[in-house]
């Protein structure tokens, strides 16, 4: 009977919650349920811990004053609350600190039993959903356990909303800081039509490139110490001072992917790769200026980078999805895959290249060797080269 009991129970509260998309209303029809669910239930709240919950819910209506809309006004400091959170056990009950739900007379000074079931994430709270019996009445095994199934979809919501969140709002950051990005990264396709309106030449076709991989070191520790105002004007105070560096030296932005960028230089094998490294000696003179400019308010950020040289299917591709599809142009390969794995190991605000392109530019760029290097999925070691002298 619990079992059909418990189903009954979770079908009925799902059923509700589906009609809403706001965590808000979902969260106060969890917890009004708890009183359907347990009907000599005298009170239900749920208060939030979870110190990013003004961040993706609004504040929860109380169930039984009116006239408020946050449990913390009045159960916050509550000692059932603060010892649920405190001690490491599934439940409290205000009658029987023991917490165990033994049998308690009508009528007694514990016949009023109040459990704060406390709701974690690993070891981070989220939220205490607290029970207060009817006058006379106790909880019993039956109800604590539908009590936990009600705390799972609690936690189960909460959980869901702050991962949906935080990926929202980490594509809404970089879609911001980078969207000024956006006009040049068709500015190659725009010459392709203007070639040739009637029928533009889109197609990959094998060409020699040389591919740079830009990332800003340190930008997760960034925003999740800064506020999002602070962070779009540091992101976008370093990338706004690239794009003239950029564009100047011929490259292409291609993928403004994360907090980094991915462009190509195209031309002959000389006249790319010296294009693909002044730009990136640029860029990194400018990013030292730019720190010691914010030097005292902001902690300093490492702009790293990489450059592979070669030749790479160059043209249209296409993506589809669910949102549909998109066309990006792009140089994908061998030559490409190996420009990614050399700035992913860039450190220190370095700018490593590989061999071809050391080759290349050495007549007219210092290049300083630093060994050879494992990359994945690469099966011999790599020579790895540095445009910036070792201290």
């Amino acid at each position: 009977m619990l079992y059909k009991k418990r189903f009954e129970n979770i079908f009925r509260v799902a059923k509700k919650v589906t009609s809403s998309l706001d965590i808000g209303d979902v969260l106060e029809i969890i917890r009004d349920e708890t009183k359907v669910s347990i009907p000599h239930a005298k009170e239900a709240c749920l208060l939030m811990f979870d110190p990013e919950a003004v961040r993706y819910t609004r504040p929860l209506h109380c169930a039984v004053y009116k006239d408020r809309i946050n449990c913390q006004l009045c159960k916050r400091g509550r000692e059932t609350i603060k010892r649920a959170l405190a001690q490491p056990m599934t439940f409290q009950c205000a009658s029987d600190p023991t917490g165990t739900l033994s049998s308690q007379a009508p009528g007694s000074d514990n016949s009023i039993c109040e459990i704060a079931l406390p709701i974690y994430d690993g070891e981070q709270p989220l939220a205490v959903l607290d029970i207060i019996a009817k006058e006379g009445r106790h909880f019993d095994e039956h109800d604590l356990t539908l009590l936990k199934d009600l705390a799972d979809l609690v936690k189960n919501a909460i959980v869901n909303t702050r991962k949906h969140w935080k990926v929202e709002q980490e594509k809404m950051n970089l879609d911001q800081i980078l969207v000024h990005l956006r006009p040049f990264v068709p500015e190659t396709v725009q010459k392709i039509v203007e070639k040739n309106p009637a029928m533009p030449s889109l197609e990959k076709r094998d060409m020699d490139v040389s591919i740079l991989f830009l990332d800003v070191a340190g930008y997760t520790k960034i925003s999740e110490t800064f506020t999002k105002e602070k962070v779009n004007f540091i992101i976008e105070k370093y990338f706004s001072s690239f794009l003239d560096i950029i564009y100047a030296n011929q490259g292409d932005i291609n993928e403004t992917a994360g907090d980094g960028l991915m462009v190509i230089f195209q031309g002959t094998e000389r006249e790319n790769a010296l294009n693909a490294s002044r730009a990136a000696l640029n860029i990194h003179a400018r990013a030292t200026e730019i720190r010691k400019e914010l030097e005292g308010r902001f902690e300093p950020i490492q702009v790293n980078m990489g450059i592979n040289s070669g030749v790479a299917s160059v043209g249209m591709t296409k993506f589809l999805g669910a949102a549909g599809t998109r066309m990006t142009f792009t140089a994908s390969g061998p030559v490409t895959n190996l420009a990614a794995r050399i700035a992913s190991t860039a450190a220190g605000g370095d700018i490593l290249v590989g061999p071809e392109t050391a080759e290349r530019i050495k007549d007219e760029i210092d290049v300083f060797y630093r060994g050879l290097m494992d990359f994945k999925n690469v099966r011999e070691k790599v020579r790895v080269y540095s445009l910036i002298r070792p201290s």
